[in-house]
């Protein structure tokens, strides 16, 4: 995926989405609207977790940009800010201690990439030829692996943000989860098989979002 492509998808996504709601009466937008200059912090972190890269610090500015645009449309008080974000801070610092001494399985470099920003996606796999990355911001993903024949470990890397994420396990494998849930978590109704000749690494990074292994 071109990182070109993703930036200017992600600017013309968000030109869309605020268009869209002046349309819809929803509020007010013009060019300059009040607190324009809060998109040089919200569209560059959104891009970098398209791109997962240092996912804690583009959260903290695509809040700390949130909030900041919140505020300048008069939606929040500017001294409301700092009475979130401030403690979402120390939330994410203290998430990220409590699991970054976990050991964690990475995907490999030919990894198979399903992105879904504000969309969704749907698909069934018959073979695995490579590790999963699943990334879903304002969108869903759904992943059927229940006819796959496993010849390897395999690896599942995902990221959500105000997202879902489904994913269906084949038969009679081995699951292991690790990840870091922040305002959001995974949920496993699956029966893993202890005596399984290979095994599935689910990685997940849950922001306000979900993920269901089935």
């Amino acid at each position: 995926m071109s990182k070109r492509n993703v930036f200017w998808g992600v600017v013309l996504i968000v030109i869309g989405v605020l268009y869209l709601g002046r349309n819809m009466e929803w509020w007010d937008f013009s060019i300059f609207f009040s607190g324009w200059w809060t998109l040089f912090l919200i569209v560059p972190s959104l891009i970098s977790l398209v791109r997962r890269e240092s996912i804690g610090t583009s959260f903290l500015i695509l809040v700390l940009g949130v909030l900041m645009l919140l505020a300048s449309q008069d939606v929040i008080l500017w001294s409301t800010i700092w009475k979130v974000f401030v403690p979402v801070i120390i939330i994410v610092v203290g998430l990220s201690v409590i699991f970054s001494n976990r050991k964690i399985r990475k995907p490999k470099a030919n990894a198979k990439s399903y992105v879904a920003v504000f969309s969704g996606i749907e698909e069934t796999i018959d073979e695995i030829k490579s590790d999963f990355q699943v990334t879903s911001i304002f969108g869903s993903v759904e992943l059927d692996l229940r006819d796959v024949k496993l010849k390897n470990d395999l690896v599942i890397d995902c990221f959500t943000l105000f997202g879902g994420i489904d994913i269906r396990l084949p038969k009679d494998v081995k699951v292991e989860v690790s990840g870091l849930p922040i305002f959001g978590g995974l949920d496993s109704k699956y029966k893993s098989s202890e005596s399984s000749k290979y095994t599935i690494y689910v990685n997940h990074t849950t922001i306000f979002g979900g993920i269901d292994l089935l």
